[in-house]
């Protein structure tokens, strides 16, 4: 096709979507088709291109159509065409500019869909490979050789936290950890983080904000070795039960097991210091992951837990569905992060996939931190939670100050974008701040959604003491256990409080789409940084 009849293809194209009333049907096609014109000739593409394609994201009469979604995604992916097939910004500028205008003032489908467009926009992110380093025979060794072998001193005897191993060293501030792998299939990932810490801590360091990396050792020429002959652990921690079981060994800060929103009131944080731990963790996170090292679980997130072993995607939270959020909560209740910066290494990947899904990783990242500051307000009367004695849900609003969430709100965003592009955010304030703390405290302070269904097919997929420990364990006594029969009929339960009602959207919403926003302005700002440094834009 000649120049000529490019230009008039792409007229016709443009003055169809801009002068005649189609219905939704044929507008969906012509943007297919302008679309595809701009993937295909980007050379023939004009500024009353970004223009049309503006119009057409702006035009809210679409919104009610049920697959809306489609035609304001191919409107939205023909402007990310524009920004990445053009090598100077005379068209880019214009056409992020258009991105960046309906994430300020979109509503539902169009909103989204300009925010997964620039979500996509493709970033040069690839992370290290790792060397695992694995021998062929795996060590066993004694805890009582383990102490000699590496002459340590012990303050106290060692105690469990969670699946470790913890005890203080004797004069060094420091801690002594073993890792316990829970299951032959967690054995490997034991095995990678001893080797993320090693990566870490032997790369310079380019974080400007507090880091303690634990230093991992090798015990008999390797990471990973099997504790063998525990007795002598046994005798002095009796919680202990981890016969022949794999582990690593590592050297870790005193802080490392310290909680920014622990539920113990004698170690509540105050603002300055929580404040502080928050946005260097969210600047971390930001850093690594524009390093290609991702966090895949800052804290655990699901959408929900009880149909884990029968849903394809394990009940994991996928945020961009916005669904409900299973028991935020209780995943807030031991974060990954905290003053010695991110931890539990074992959940770091190897980022090598396309900017949509570090869209979907910077999204989550910003959504637990976001959580852990709502857990905080709330931990500081932890056991107020749930239906009173009336049946009635509890109101914990008045544990939350509004300002300070605003502020930690902000400044969560403006320093994950810091550590993620490499400098500040430089736009208009892109979103209502005031009115999404405010939203925040309606739904995190008041419990409204405790419930889940215990399905009959997820109950026959327990062993009838799984099922009982685990209706047990939520409040049902021996007596009305005796009277169920498993399998039978779905059971009720309160496992929450969840941010939604069971099979229900999230009854946040505004959380989702400032999510959608935060992570499309991080992945635009660092694409215009590395296509076009020094030209200025009001992306980031």
């Amino acid at each position: 096709m000649c120049a000529w009849d490019l230009e008039r293809e792409r007229i016709r194209l443009e003055n169809t979507l801009n002068h005649t009333s189609s219905d939704f049907c044929a507008t969906f096609m012509t943007v297919n088709e302008l679309n595809s014109f701009a993937q295909s000739h980007p050379d023939n593409v004009r500024l009353e291109t970004v223009f049309t394609l503006e119009k057409i994201l702006n035009n809210i009469k679409h919104l009610k159509q049920t697959q809306s979604i489609f035609l304001y995604r191919a409107a939205a992916d023909a402007l990310a065409s524009i920004i990445v097939n053009n090598t100077d910004s005379s068209l880019s500028l214009p056409a992020i500019s258009a991105l960046k205008n309906i994430l300020n003032t979109g509503m539902d489908a169009n909103h989204r869909a300009a925010a997964e467009a620039m979500g996509s926009l493709p970033l040069c992110i690839k992370g290290p490979e790792i060397d695992e380093e694995r021998t062929k025979v795996i060590p066993a060794v004694k805890w009582e050789d383990l102490l000699i072998q590496n002459s340590f001193n012990l303050r106290h005897a060692p105690i469990m936290i969670g699946r470790s191993l913890v005890s203080a060293i004797d004069g060094n501030g420091k801690l002594l950890v073993l890792k316990l792998a829970l299951s032959k299939n967690s054995i490997e990932s034991l095995n990678r983080e001893a080797c993320w810490m090693k990566y870490l801590s032997s790369n310079g360091n380019p974080f400007s904000v507090e880091f303690r990396i634990p230093l991992p050792l090798k015990i008999n020429g390797s990471y990973l070795f099997r504790l063998k002959n525990t007795h002598a652990i046994r005798q002095q921690n009796a919680a202990f039960n981890h016969e022949n079981s794999y582990a690593i060994c590592f050297i870790a800060h005193n802080d490392y097991f310290t909680y920014p929103n622990t539920h113990r009131k004698e170690r509540l944080l105050d603002k300055k210091k929580f404040r502080e731990i928050i946005l260097n963790n969210a600047w971390l996170l930001g850093k690594l992951t524009s390093m290609g090292i991702v966090h895949s679980a800052p804290i655990p997130l699901f959408h929900n837990r009880v149909q884990r072993n029968r849903r394809q995607d394990q009940g994991f939270y996928e945020w961009p569905r916005g669904g409900r959020l299973d028991a935020w909560l209780h995943s807030c209740r031991y974060p990954n992060f905290g003053p010695t910066g991110i931890r539990d290494f074992e959940h770091l990947i190897t980022f090598e996939s396309k900017s949509q899904k570090l869209y979907e990783y910077i999204g989550s990242h910003i959504l637990s931190i976001l959580l852990v500051i709502g857990s905080y307000f709330r931990n500081h009367e932890a056991e107020r939670f749930g239906l009173d004695e009336q049946g009635k849900p509890v109101d914990a609003r008045q544990l939350f100050d509004k300002s300070f969430l605003k502020e930690l709100i902000e400044g969560v965003f403006y320093k994950y974008y810091n550590g993620f592009v490499g400098s500040n955010f430089n736009g208009d304030t892109f979103f209502d701040f005031d009115e999404l703390a405010q939203r925040m405290i309606e739904e995190m302070g008041v419990d409204r959604h405790m419930e889940e269904i215990l399905r009959a097919a997820d109950q026959t997929e327990m062993t009838d003491r799984e099922f009982k420990e685990f209706l047990l364990d939520r409040g049902y006594s021996e007596k009305n256990i005796g009277k169920l029969k498993k399998g039978e009929k779905d059971i009720t339960i309160l496992t929450g409080p969840h941010l939604g009602g069971f099979n229900s959207r999230i009854s946040l919403p505004e959380l989702i789409k400032f999510l959608e926003t935060a992570s499309a302005y991080c992945i635009a700002g660092k694409y215009w940084e590395e296509k076009f440094p020094g030209v200025t834009t009001q992306v980031g």
